[in-house]
């Protein structure tokens, strides 16, 4: 037999042995606040363009299950259940983020967890719940941060590392060996793939991408516990993850030191708009701007000046009378001008109507430039500088040192409740933020998941007879 020498072995066990209490109070709390903050985003999200179309397909072609999709539609298989709520949760691009990486954790990982508790019919209290939830975060963010990420090359980080996190947590939840695991690893390895050319193209499959991987993690789990057998050399191997998608570069210390406690967990950072990440610093500074009491009118130029992989991102040309969503979630111009315009971002900003009809649009077209500052790490999200030519002739520059939403300025439990409730509103969902946080809140002292997951089938009334079974 062959030796344990690849890493995949040590990660297994180490994130398969971790308990409740081995976490500590704070990252008991992040771990809370991101699946609030991931469960809002999925409540919100059911609706977006592409979401309806795709259940409906589904639907269609796999009929039947056990499992709830999010917002009142029925059941289903548990991969295609996976497949709708991960759509739903990514759809509106507000959802969690690494920023070291960057990567959306709860992407994949959390309608995975939630399809395979439910279809296996597991009887979980709510500690063991949010260890495994735990387990699954630290674990995507260690593998998006250990390998030293790539995004010049085109890699989508939440999905290629969100798949690996995803494994750890439907092991851990499910009580597999360790063995079981580093075979499902492996069958996730021989899945893995994830590419940034949707974003580029401003294409709805951006939405799906992290949903494909969540079916992924089911069909790789079903492998690994009906005893087959996957890669052993996942991440060491001549064709393992490192090899593959990081060139053999990678930091054995980032991937194993504090899995002990789920360390990295407290590490990320909940969304305060509904954009790329990339655009939160500009927004900030677009909010202070507002608050200062300008506006677009006042403008004759505004010069944006972000990292270079924002701009790779969010910095191309902004057409706002032929824009699709994803193109303006994926727009530091649009995004910062709308936040000068009215101090604020909002789901509703990112609407076909809205990005037509605002004055917003023309000013983009015509006043806004982006451009890479050089004096910024490559991959940073922040800082960024905003400079504001004036009808007056008046040159003023602002700062943006850091971004909202990360552990160096997190949301306030009120930002939260605010975002949930702009969540839950936006769509109609027949679930209020205080519900919704309220039984979060109490996973601790439940003695299963049935307060949250009767939220979650909960029909809104934009469903409309749209279940898929």
């Amino acid at each position: 037999m062959q030796a344990k020498s690849d890493v995949a072995f040590p990660f297994a066990e180490t994130a398969l042995a971790r308990s409740y209490g081995d976490l500590s109070g704070a990252t008991v709390a992040a771990t809370q606040a991101a699946l609030t903050d991931t469960l809002a985003c999925a409540l919100a999200g059911t609706n977006a363009p592409g979401v309806g179309e795709a259940r409906a397909g589904f639907g269609r072609q796999w009929p039947g299950g056990t499992v709830t999709v999010w917002g009142g539609f029925g059941k289903a298989m548990g991969p295609m259940a996976a497949v709708m709520n991960a759509a739903s949760l990514h759809a509106l691009d507000y959802d969690d983020t690494d920023d070291k990486v960057p990567l959306h954790a709860n992407s994949v990982l959390l309608p995975a967890l939630m399809a395979y508790m439910e279809e296996r019919g597991i009887a979980c209290d709510g500690k063991a719940f949010l260890t495994a939830l735990a387990v699954g975060i630290d674990g995507a963010m260690r593998i998006g941060r250990a390998g030293r990420p790539k995004a010049r090359k085109g890699w989508n980080y939440s999905v290629i590392s969100g798949g690996i996190g995803t494994i750890l947590a439907l092991g851990h939840l499910g009580k597999w060996d360790t063995q079981t695991t580093v075979n499902a690893l492996g069958h996730q390895l021989a899945q893995t793939s994830g590419s940034l050319q949707s974003i580029i193209d401003g294409s709805l499959a951006k939405r799906f991408q992290p949903a494909m991987l969540a079916k992924d993690t089911l069909f790789a789990a079903a492998l690994a516990e009906a005893g087959v057998d996957g890669p052993r050399n996942v991440f060491e191997g001549r064709a393992g993850f490192w090899a593959l998608y990081q060139d053999g570069e990678w930091d054995r210390d980032v991937m194993l030191t504090g899995m002990e406690t789920c360390s990295m967990v407290t590490d990320l950072s909940l969304k305060p708009y509904p954009t790329c990440r990339f655009t939160h610093a500009s927004i900030d500074v677009g909010i202070e701007m507002h608050r200062q009491g300008l506006r677009p009118e006042n403008i004759k130029r505004l010069k944006i000046m972000p990292s270079g992989q924002a701009v790779n991102m969010t910095g191309r040309d902004f057409d706002h009378t032929k824009a699709g969503v994803v193109d303006a979630q994926f727009s530091v111009a649009y995004s910062t001008s709308v936040a000068l315009a009215q101090g604020a971002m909002k789901i509703d900003d990112i609407t076909i109507d809205r990005i037509r009809q605002s004055p917003v649009g023309a000013f983009v077209a015509e006043k806004v430039v982006v451009e890479a500052n050089p004096k910024v790490d490559f991959l940073s999200m922040s800082p960024v500088v905003i400079e504001a030519e004036l009808t007056s002739g008046e040159i003023r520059r602002f700062d943006g040192p850091d971004v909202s939403g990360s552990p160096e300025k997190p949301l306030t439990r009120d930002q939260l409740f605010d975002k949930v409730a702009d969540c839950l509103g936006s769509n109609d969902a027949a679930v209020s933020a205080e519900e919704l946080m309220a039984s979060v809140d109490g996973l601790p002292g439940a003695a299963s998941m049935a307060p949250v997951m009767d939220l979650l089938a909960r029909p809104s009334t934009r469903a409309k007879h749209s279940a898929v079974a």
